[in-house]
């Protein structure tokens, strides 16, 4: 992957580690991807204590939207690029035609799936109003000229968008007006994105 870092060539044991630390990394990114599957499952504890060193994203970011004060904190699949409608987690078995029939009922916004949310310091749904204003934001501001601080005069709100992964961003946003390069918010994005794109290994 272009965003892994290493001297080749390894000999067999650095070679080890470096892919258990990939593994770690990958199984800690894919813990918050399906993080709403693996919390309602009872064993979830295993899971947890099946490996000392995986990044708990989930604790961070709960973590951080508590420290900063964060209004919401998102992260959110953009499915429109995707061949077939996201289905929700967990195998979904339909014929290509049952695919395009659902497909041909989502509307723009229901082709972006919330796969985490925290606000207002507690895990919750998302409502479909400031859903739909973030989907807005992402696709007519930030996908069109990368800026990633968006200030909503009419609502006095700040938002921070991040695309990290091919089709995943995370939404940060505060009721208040904050600056552009908040240091302590800038860290944690530009943190984040390092760890879950893998690009420190």
């Amino acid at each position: 992957s272009s965003g892994i870092n290493a001297e080749w060539p390894l000999r067999p044991g650095e070679l080890y580690k470096w892919f258990f630390k990939l593994y770690e990394l990958l199984l800690s990114k894919y813990t918050l991807y399906f993080s709403k599957t693996l919390f309602q499952d009872s064993s979830r504890k295993v899971m947890r204590s099946s490996t000392t060193n995986i990044v708990d994203h989930r604790t961070k970011l709960n973590d951080f939207s508590k420290k900063s004060k964060a209004a919401t904190i998102s992260l959110i699949l953009n499915a429109a690029n995707l061949e077939r409608p996201f289905m929700g987690h967990g195998c979904k078995l339909f014929s290509e035609q049952a695919h395009r029939e659902i497909a041909s009922k989502h509307s723009f916004i229901d082709k972006f799936e919330v796969i985490f949310h925290y606000g207002n310091g507690k895990d919750e749904t998302l409502d479909e109003e400031t859903k739909t204003e973030i989907v807005h934001l992402y696709s007519d501001v930030y996908h069109k000229n990368g800026k990633p601080y968006i200030y909503d005069t009419k609502r006095n709100r700040s938002y921070y968008l991040l695309l990290f992964d091919e089709n995943v961003f995370l939404s940060v946003s505060y009721n208040t007006k904050k600056s552009e390069r908040d240091s302590e918010i800038i860290k944690f994005l530009e943190d984040f994105k390092n760890s879950m794109s893998l690009s420190k290994v």
